[in-house]
């Protein structure tokens, strides 16, 4: 019997690492398409020049499409052109092939760097020690790259607070 149960501890697969327990429950909760947009944002966000965000946006992806509003015919030329370096360069952001076609229209670019209007009260959380702190950004460096990565240190230091 100690024989069988020494042989089941062995078996036992290594720890699951939180951002695979995250990612997965977020899929498992339907949330797999927000998750992907997510990361087609942060990595527009990061890789995308400046010139070019000024003057397009992200208005949706679905099912491998991205689709941009360009605020001009002379823009929507230039980015007709550059479609498939855009493509390649998100890709390789992302870490997988998520963008198969860059569809083009012409409108007025959102612009996300003004903040929403908040119904909530936001409440200020107190700030937390050096230490805890530096300890938070060890348990979350491997979901650095997620998209939920804010909102989880945004849970993490509420939780430090009290």
């Amino acid at each position: 019997m100690k024989a069988a149960r020494s042989a089941q501890r062995n078996t036992q697969t290594a720890p699951a690492r939180c951002a695979d327990i995250l990612e997965s429950s977020l899929q498992g909760l339907g949330f797999g398409r927000v998750v992907r947009h997510l990361a087609l944002l942060r990595a527009w966000d990061r890789a995308i020049a400046d010139r070019i965000k000024e003057r397009a946006s992200v208005e949706d992806f679905r099912s491998g499409c991205l689709y941009l509003c360009v605020e001009d015919p002379i823009w929507m030329h230039e980015l007709h052109m550059l479609r498939h370096q855009l493509k390649t360069i998100l890709n390789k952001e992302v870490g997988e092939p998520a963008v198969d076609e860059i569809v083009l229209r012409i409108g007025r670019p959102r612009q996300y760097s003004t903040p929403r209007p908040s119904y909530r009260r936001r409440q200020r959380i107190p700030a937390v020690s050096p230490a805890v702190e530096a300890g938070m950004a060890t348990l979350l460096s491997p979901l650095r790259d997620l998209p939920c990565c804010d909102a989880v240190q945004r849970l993490f230091q509420r939780w430090a607070s009290r």
